[in-house]
């Protein structure tokens, strides 16, 4: 990952959608804890940015990660997450070893998946769909 700070400030629409995403996935406390006090600076630096997106707008990551940073520390685990947004995608969250995949049934519309937490152990039912760009909900069990 870049310096998501510096990111977040350029200017530049682009390099502050990739630290949004960057946000999104990164589990590492010390890099949400280096922008909590920055979060005023970068909330002026990019309010007046066009930052695009066709069927989602990218504003919603921004958002999204700048929501994170201000309050994961409320969460009970990382998993807390899941719920907020709907870009997690199960194989994507296994690969990483955030969950384990319980069952998969890919033999109708939508997909399903069944999915463990490995930190904590929740269990969620995700409904895979897409309507122009895919998306999973999760909903705890």
């Amino acid at each position: 990952m870049a310096d998501p700070l510096a990111d977040f400030l350029s200017g530049d629409p682009q390099r502050i959608w990739q630290a949004s995403w960057d946000i999104i996935g990164t589990r590492d406390k010390n890099v949400l804890e280096h922008l909590r006090p920055a979060l005023p600076a970068i909330e002026r630096a990019t309010a007046n940015i066009e930052l695009g997106g066709m069927i989602f707008s990218n504003r919603d990551a921004l958002v999204h990660a700048l929501d994170k940073v201000q309050n994961y520390r409320a969460w009970k685990c990382w998993c807390d997450d899941y719920r907020r947004l709907l870009a997690f995608d199960p194989t994507r969250e296994e690969e990483r070893g955030h969950v384990r995949m319980l069952t998969q049934d890919r033999s109708g519309w939508p997909v399903t998946y069944e999915c463990e937490c490995t930190i904590c152990g929740r269990e969620f039912h995700v409904d895979e769909g897409e309507h122009h760009a895919r998306w999973w909900q999760w909903t705890p069990r």
